[in-house]
């Protein structure tokens, strides 16, 4: 592994260790509210498109121990990343990571394969917004090698009837993200809208879908972040969440 690119960052107070780069995306706070967000149950499956480092699959194997997860990403540093990151934190026995891009799932998988998808994916359309420097993180968080369609369209495609997909993505692509789950089949079930801060805009939303599930979407109470942001305080509800999560 080239040390000069990656390092190592402990996680929920030393529970948890994740080498990731050093220059381009970088997991934090989003990141873990989406792991905090699912839900899960027995030995199901899951998948998380666009894993990066493996960051979210890793942390619920670690939290719900009789569960399965693939993390699958187009770049093929960070599938080497995540599973060097499985092996450390003592899941690899459980996880499996690929190299692909999220167009092609159909290359490797059946359909309706997986019991969950969880997935943070890029959300910059191309033409909009600022570019991204270096390849990583353009390619984390710009639409370049595909598109939130394809995201939506991949997970309907390997969840099983009744399956859970859940999102995370900024508000700016809220509409966007509600109209494609609906037309792939992937029911708004729950919806959370996150504030960097109490009196501040939403910035991001955490939605939970059904695939092939009726109508009626339950809204829960805000999620703020920080009761100080500028000095990254965290409000109590984060805190509590980074303490009681494994």
């Amino acid at each position: 592994m080239d040390r000069e690119r990656v390092d190592l960052s402990t996680f929920l107070n030393e529970k948890c260790r994740f080498y990731q780069f050093k220059e381009g995306f970088r997991f934090g706070t989003d990141t873990f509210l989406l792991a905090d967000f699912v839900r899960l149950k027995g030995k199901e499956r899951l998948i998380d498109l666009g894993t990066g480092c493996g960051v979210i699959p890793i942390l619920l194997l670690l939290k719900y121990p009789g569960i399965t997860a693939v993390g699958l990403d187009v770049l093929e540093e960070n599938v080497s990343l995540a599973l060097k990151n499985a092996e450390i934190n003592g899941v690899s026995d459980r996880f499996r990571a690929v190299h692909l891009n999220v167009k092609d799932v159909k290359k490797l998988f059946r359909s309706g394969e997986f019991d969950v998808v969880v997935s943070n994916p890029p959300f910059i359309e191309v033409g909009r917004g600022n570019l991204s420097k270096g390849g990583h993180r353009a390619v984390a968080r710009q639409e370049l090698l595909a598109t939130l369609e394809d995201f939506v369209k991949a997970a309907s495609y390997l969840l099983k009837n009744r399956g859970r997909f859940y999102l995370l993505l900024p508000t700016v692509r809220f509409v966007d993200g509600l109209c494609l789950c609906r037309k792939y089949s992937l029911e708004p079930k729950r919806l959370r809208f996150i504030y960097p801060e109490e009196g501040r805009e939403a910035n991001l939303f955490l939605l939970e879908c059904l695939k092939g599930g009726g109508k009626g979407t339950t809204v829960e109470p805000p999620l703020v972040v920080y009761s100080d942001a500028k000095k990254r305080v965290y409000t109590e509800e984060v805190e509590e969440k980074y303490s009681s999560f494994l």
